[in-house]
């Protein structure tokens, strides 16, 4: 019985203490938070580990965060993720959809615009963009701008208007009066035989044959034919020259301020200030969300990546997880880290009480057998 008694006596020691062993180590990680003092002489293993230690870890951790958890592989990778930028993308197109269910004028917008400066502005780039245009292909040909905008159809087109505007300058009554003016000076001119002919012949009635002849001429398919080929030859000729022709002309003020002036004449910034953006931008919305925005996002992640390095450098991740870490109220790290690891930290705990009781029963097995 006193064999028994001794036995349980000695494992029920042995587990207290290895219970307490662990409990105290466990403790000690973190308290006490502060160190203690008896008079100036300082308690030995006080603060406790990790608060002694807080700067250390605070600097590994930094480090840890850096090199290892949060780096600019990491980072690029994820940036680079498709579907991180189909999200972006779908929450752009979204957004771009409910701005256009709104009514947004220009005139409405915080930023006060003044039409007639802005008319003036305008003008005046306008103007600018011409004369660095003209500047800049000064020796090149016109056909090779002007040739792209104008077909054979177009010129065939132009001929029939200069065969209407032809027929109607031939056709006018101050073009028969001139032609009688022509005619009368020509009869005084040739003498007798002149006057013969004007005895025979008014000068009004040869005027309007002459004018019906020209007429008849236009109107015929061989009149027509022949200023089709002169139109078409005339322009060709205009292909040939150097847009510097133009220039010369377009250089001179009063060129340039008839330009000006006609751009801001014709100009409905008024009517384009009080339209609604969304009026504006509703034709295009099919190709912003098809390529603008995609191609957009798409440039924005590639850019993105590529400054990754330099904005980790910027924004010194390492030293501010230090700072963080610092400056986190140790108590709070001591409960966070209690709330994680608070049934492992029982669990050695529990581990000391059997190993200390396991330690006293073979003392005592050992004790007895001597």
């Amino acid at each position: 019985m006193n064999t028994l008694l001794m036995i349980l006596f000695m494992v029920l020691i042995g587990s207290f203490i290895g219970g307490l062993t662990n409990y105290v180590a466990i403790k000690m990680l973190f308290q006490p938070h502060q160190p203690k003092y008896i008079g100036k002489w300082r308690v030995p293993f006080t603060p406790g580990v990790i608060p002694k230690r807080r700067d250390q870890l605070a600097k590994q951790l930094g480090s840890l965060v850096i090199n290892h958890l949060v780096t600019v592989d990491s980072i690029q990778l994820k940036v680079q993720d498709p579907v991180l930028k189909q999200n972006v993308e779908e929450q752009v197109i979204k957004e771009w959809d409910y701005f256009l269910q709104q009514t947004t004028r220009i005139n409405q917008l915080p930023v006060s615009l003044e039409p007639n400066l802005l008319k003036e502005h305008l003008a005046q780039r306008i103007v600018d963009h011409i004369n660095g245009f003209v500047e800049k292909h000064r020796q090149d040909k016109l056909g090779s701008f002007i040739d792209l905008l104008v077909d054979e159809e177009d010129v065939r087109r132009m001929a029939d208007l200069v065969q209407n505007k032809l027929m109607d300058i031939v056709a006018g009554e101050e073009t028969q009066q001139k032609m009688e003016e022509i005619i009368q000076d020509y009869a005084v001119s040739k003498g007798f035989f002149g006057r013969m002919l004007l005895s025979m012949f008014s000068g009004d009635e040869l005027a309007e044959k002459i004018q019906r002849l020209v007429i008849n001429y236009i109107q015929s398919p061989q009149g027509k034919e022949w200023i089709q080929h002169t139109t078409k030859k005339e322009w060709q000729q205009l292909l040939e020259q150097r847009i510097d022709v133009i220039g010369t002309f377009f250089k001179k003020e009063q060129t340039q301020e008839i330009v000006r002036s006609f751009v801001q004449e014709q100009l409905p910034l008024e009517q384009w200030l009080d339209t609604p953006i969304q009026d504006l931008l509703q034709p295009l919305s099919k190709q912003v969300k098809e390529q603008v925005i995609p191609q957009a996002i798409d440039g924005l992640f590639d850019h993105l990546s590529q400054q990754i390095p330099k904005i980790m450098q910027q924004l010194e991740v390492e030293k501010m997880v230090e700072n963080q870490v610092a400056s986190f109220p140790i108590k709070r790290v001591e409960e966070l880290v209690l709330s994680i690891t608070r049934k492992e930290f029982s669990l050695i705990t529990y581990l000391g009480v059997f190993l200390g009781g396991m330690i006293g029963f073979i003392q005592a097995i050992l004790l007895l057998a001597v």
